[in-house]
């Protein structure tokens, strides 16, 4: 007897429902079985049957973002039971804060800088037409002091 025989792998779905997988499984093509904690999040936020709602409510080329959406919910939602979503939104939005405010410090920093460089060059222009004028001013005084003595 010369069959071949090929081995199907299941999807996490049907495999957490415990059925055969059909070639036109909805869920395969986004859960396959190296997925399976994947699904479980989703399927116990989401369960199997609003998934696939959500699957059918959408085009087909935004299907994979949608899943990707619903998993990362899940995750989330699995991680922080509380809040979920809001509580990683609250965090982000705090972080944004402070740094927005260190920016805000930078930004005043470097004015800062920028201002006392420029008046240091001032000061050492000043200084340097100081030096200029006094020499100017000492050449004269001293060739006439010498004259006197």
């Amino acid at each position: 007897m010369n069959v071949d025989v090929m081995f199907v792998t299941t999807c996490a779905a049907c495999k957490h429902q415990r059925k055969k997988c059909e070639p036109n499984c909805q869920l395969a093509p986004y859960f396959p079985c190296t997925k399976d904690e994947d699904f479980l999040n989703v399927y116990r936020l989401f369960g199997v049957n609003n998934t696939i709602k959500h699957l059918n409510s959408v085009a087909d080329d935004e299907k994979a973002k949608l899943v990707e959406s619903l998993i990362l919910e899940a995750k989330i939602r699995k991680e922080n039971p509380v809040h979920g979503c809001l509580a990683v939104e609250r965090k982000l939005r705090g972080e944004i804060e402070a740094l927005e405010k260190e920016l805000e410090l930078v930004k005043n920093n470097i004015s800062f800088c920028k201002k006392t460089s420029m008046l240091q060059m001032q000061k050492q222009q000043l200084e340097e037409e100081l030096d200029r004028s006094s020499l100017a001013l000492d050449s004269p005084f001293d060739a006439h002091s010498m004259t006197r003595f």
